[in-house]
């Protein structure tokens, strides 16, 4: 179909083209809303500013399609293929994005308030500065995670985001905000998360392993069984944050605050502590073999059951402290 009789149409109210072939149309700045393009061959098409509110775009081919400052809101792009978009300043507020394709696509500076991004395929995709608060990439029953595996996701706003079983294996979210967002069950295998904001984030069973979180605000986070191997935590804060059973084993934690967590039963095996902060910490059973825990403040903490027996605890401030024995030292 060809760009003027695709207009001409539109503009004498029809509404539906379900299957068209558009391929490299140019639509700069149209009113398009609430059409009907299902199925549609849109691949290298240009939407720049264009109006597409409520449209139906779900199952086209939208490959290296432009949306630059697009209002896409409530629309439906399910199934689409969006590998290679360009969406820098697009609106796709409440969006029903479920199972697309967005491999290295463009959401610079997006808004993605509260759109359904299920079983979606972000790998690689640029999200900077993105807006994706109350978000859901939740990973359903029988249903693929959504892949977010090496995006680009720094200084975004993802509070509230639902991340349950989402792959975000290295993926960088250097100063992320990520307060109060559900990653259950997620895996942020070497992901890089120095800075980020995660107060108060659900990370119970959260793969973690060899990830970056440099000066990352962990206060009180819900941590249970989260895994930690390896990871960069230092100089983090970790303030009463939740975190029992957890395997921190040769974690850098030098310098963490970690003023009234809750580690009890955590493995902190060789283990990096230097100069924590621990005050009234639940360490309770704790393993710390062959850690590192020089000038270390403990003050007030319980050790109660602690294994201390092979860990430096050289210039070590344990005034106050339940010792492994039950007795408070003085």
């Amino acid at each position: 179909m060809e760009v003027n009789e695709f207009i001409e149409r539109y503009s004498a109210g029809e509404n539906c083209f379900t299957g068209a072939n558009l391929s490299g149309i140019d639509l700069v700045g149209a009113d398009l809303i609430g059409i009907i393009l299902n199925d549609a061959n849109l691949q290298k098409a240009n939407f720049t500013f264009c109006y597409l509110s409520r449209a139906d775009l779900s199952r086209a081919n939208l490959e290296e399609t432009n949306f630059s400052g697009s209002n896409l809101n409530k629309s439906n792009l399910m199934d689409a293929n969006l590998h290679r978009c360009e969406f820098h300043g697009a609106i796709l507020q409440k969006a029903d994005m479920r199972n697309v394709t967005l491999s290295l696509a463009n959401l610079l500076d997006a808004n993605l308030i509260e759109v359904d991004l299920r079983s979606a395929d972000l790998r690689n995709a640029n999200l900077k500065g993105a807006c994706l608060r109350g978000a859901n990439m939740r990973q359903q029953k029988r249903g693929k995670p959504t892949n977010l595996q090496g995006a680009n996701l720094d200084k975004a706003d993802l509070k509230f985001v639902d991340f349950q079983g989402a792959n975000l294996k290295g993926a960088s979210l250097v100063g992320a905000n990520l307060s109060e967002a559900n990653l259950r069950n997620a895996s942020l295998i070497g992901a890089d998360l120095t800075q980020a904001n995660l107060k108060a984030t659900f990370l119970t069973d959260t793969d973690l392993t060899g990830a970056k979180l440099i000066g990352a605000n962990l206060s009180n986070a819900k941590m249970e069984r989260a895994k930690l191997i390896d990871t960069d935590m230092s100089m983090v804060n970790l303030e009463s944050a939740t975190m029992p059973d957890c395997k921190l084993i040769r974690a850098n934690l030098i310098q963490a605050n970690l003023s009234f967590a809750k580690l009890n039963r955590s493995d902190l095996s060789r283990a990096n502590l230097y100069g924590a902060i621990m005050r009234n910490a639940s360490l309770m059973e704790v393993f710390f073999a062959r850690t590192n825990m020089t000038s270390a403040d403990l003050t007030n903490s319980n050790l109660i059951g602690a294994d201390l027996s092979s860990a430096n605890i050289s210039g070590v401030n344990l005034e106050g402290a339940i010792m492994p024995d039950g007795q408070v030292y003085h």
